[in-house]
């Protein structure tokens, strides 16, 4: 059976369920359906279950490597085996690569060769007026480009096994764009991203970045989420909290509400980098209370409705802000001690 017609088979699948389904109790035509209630639609575009790959992201891991050896030079002897378990606990948690158009794709290639049949997880992160001018500005310059870059994206991957996150605050930046006219295109840019890995990519589960649940209701990112979805493409699921601060259950109830309001059930991917302390505030860059969160979820399962991994990298800067002195995207020494909670570690001199 070739690519397309593997494509058009679990597309009419995935239509045939939908009509069938009522919003979160979806059940078959007919009353024999053994799936329990509030699972998602089967068919989807997705690789088969297997390991997240370690093998994504070596310049991070190699970071994390360095930071210790820095320890254990300076401290020698008194190197305590918690900051050593800590190091050698993230160095076996896999986390995503960020492709950020820095000219550099063939990263992708690296750690498609890499995985071994593992899944790697990319973000996509170059759409045009990146985050609004903030820390992480940046992106492509024309709707043009963007175009052109995602095609080339979606061709190093092809049939290839991947998960793929559409660009972190595209969509919930939205309402806050200067023009009605940059809102239109950025919605009709996440339509063309995503109707182009549903034609290209039939082992890549894709997901549209959200946001968290302390910035827009379930219902604005319903709303959201139908504008995309009235552009020309299905959303087969979303990602939330990433770079975030929000609980792992706070974020899986946002989900289901989102879900609720959306009219049925999306897949999500939740990223748990930095939700090992309950937010006491607002604040977002780099702040100092952040502890990294606890997945035990290393595999990918294509028909689990939730999949809970690290999508920010721990350790890597906000900006120049908060506990940071680093830019958006750097390592920083001190956040990865802050982060595990080895506070004593990150106040020596």
């Amino acid at each position: 059976m070739g690519v397309g017609q593997v494509i058009r088979r679990r597309l009419s699948a995935l239509a045939l369920t939908i009509a069938c389904a009522a919003p979160l109790a979806l059940t078959a035509c007919g009353s024999d359906d053994p799936r329990p209630p509030n699972q998602p639609p089967p068919g989807r575009l997705a690789p088969v279950e297997a390991e997240y790959s370690l093998k994504t992201t070596p310049v991070y891991y190699a970071n994390l490597q360095k930071a210790l050896e820095q320890y254990q030079t300076a401290y020698g002897n008194y190197t305590t085996e918690a900051a050593v378990e800590a190091v050698n606990g993230l160095q076996e948690q896999p986390v995503a690569e960020w492709v950020v158009g820095d000219g550099d794709d063939a990263s992708i290639d690296r750690a498609l060769e890499a995985a071994k049949g593992t899944v790697p997880v990319f973000v996509l992160y170059h759409i045009p007026d990146r985050d609004l001018e903030q820390f992480s500005a940046g992106g492509a310059d024309t709707a043009a480009e963007y175009q052109k870059w995602a095609r080339g994206i979606s061709k190093r991957i092809g049939t290839r096994n991947s998960v793929v996150v559409i660009e972190p605050d595209a969509l919930a930046h939205i309402p806050d764009m200067q023009t009605p006219e940059e809102a239109s295109q950025r919605v009709r840019l996440l339509a063309q991203t995503l109707k182009l890995f549903a034609e290209n990519n039939p082992n890549t589960a894709v997901y549209l970045d959200a946001g968290n649940s302390g910035w827009r209701t379930a219902n604005q990112t319903a709303d959201l989420l139908g504008r995309v979805e009235r552009a020309g493409a299905e959303i087969p699921g979303i990602a939330l909290n990433i770079s975030n601060f929000r609980t792992t259950e706070e974020t899986h109830k946002y989900s289901e509400a989102i879900s609720k309001a959306f009219g049925r059930p999306l897949y999500t991917l939740v990223d748990v980098s930095r939700n090992g302390a309950a937010p006491p505030d607002r604040q977002w860059c780099n702040p100092g209370w952040a502890l990294i969160g606890k997945t035990t979820d290393r595999v990918f399962d294509p028909q689990e409705l939730f999949e809970d991994v690290f999508i920010k990298r721990p350790a890597e800067s906000d900006g120049v802000c908060g506990a940071s002195t680093q830019p958006a995207g750097h390592f920083d020494n001190n956040l990865m001690w802050l982060q595990l909670g080895q506070m004593d570690i990150a106040e020596k001199p």
